[in-house]
């Protein structure tokens, strides 16, 4: 489980700030506009998902709604990189721009699926043993290392 963590986060660490470079890199002051509303529309829906996965993991199980935020981060990967390619090098029109925006509704979805989930399947885990603290401390570690790891490498693939 914890390498599940660190993949997730480790994946979907640098995808917000290169959508936020892309949008900004000669778009003008829309661009900034973009910029602001890429973290705006991903904390939206992840608090609605947050909600989401609190009302509904002990009557659908927690495995299957896990998963969906942890495929979250493939799929908005791959509809970015065929947003991009569609974009190009020129600048892009302002709808086009907007369907970039939109991928953030699958970070805001995997973040807030996430977020809510692994402190349960955690729980799930560690149950009857004791160990529920450490194994929080475990799994936030891993994810706090999977973010580190992904700007160092989000940073080298960039360059």
């Amino acid at each position: 489980f914890l390498v599940i963590v660190f993949l997730f986060h480790m994946a979907n660490g640098t995808v917000l700030p290169l959508v936020m470079q892309t949008l900004a890199i000669g778009s003008g002051r829309q661009g900034i506009l973009l910029s602001g509303l890429c973290i705006i529309v991903a904390q939206i829906f992840m608090v609605l998902s947050a909600h989401i996965c609190g009302t509904y993991s002990g009557k659908y199980g927690r495995k299957g709604i896990f998963l969906v935020g942890f495929f979250s981060v493939p799929v908005r990967c791959l509809i970015l990189t065929g947003l991009l390619i569609v974009r190009g090098d020129n600048n892009a029109s302002f709808w086009l721009n907007c369907l970039i925006l939109s991928t953030q509704i699958l970070d805001g979805v995997g973040a807030g699926v996430f977020g809510t989930m692994y402190i349960l399947v955690t729980s799930d885990i560690a149950k009857g043993t004791g160990r529920f603290s450490m194994s929080l401390g475990l799994t936030t570690a891993a994810a706090s290392i999977g973010g580190t790891v992904s700007g160092y490498l989000g940073e080298a693939l960039a360059e």
